[in-house]
């Protein structure tokens, strides 16, 4: 995925939804899939990257974390 191309997309989502709030999401999600090229200048790469890491498949964890202890009672 391109981070600007993402960045846009996330621009017009919460454009859209700032201007329509009784809109559904599902609307906004369309329009940012449509309209992400005219977002594309005040697109950043560095919150692309972030958005995309966000959405990312998480790691699983294997045994203990370290420096968690387990509480007795």
């Amino acid at each position: 995925m391109n981070p600007f191309k993402v960045s846009a997309q996330f621009a017009a989502y919460i454009w859209f939804t700032n201007n329509n709030p009784r809109t559904p999401t599902t609307e906004a999600m369309l329009f940012a899939r449509d309209n992400w090229a005219a977002f594309l200048p005040c697109a950043h790469e560095g919150l692309g990257r972030l958005l995309i890491r966000i959405a990312g498949p998480r790691r699983k964890q294997h045994g203990k974390q370290p420096g968690r202890t387990r509480s007795v009672r």
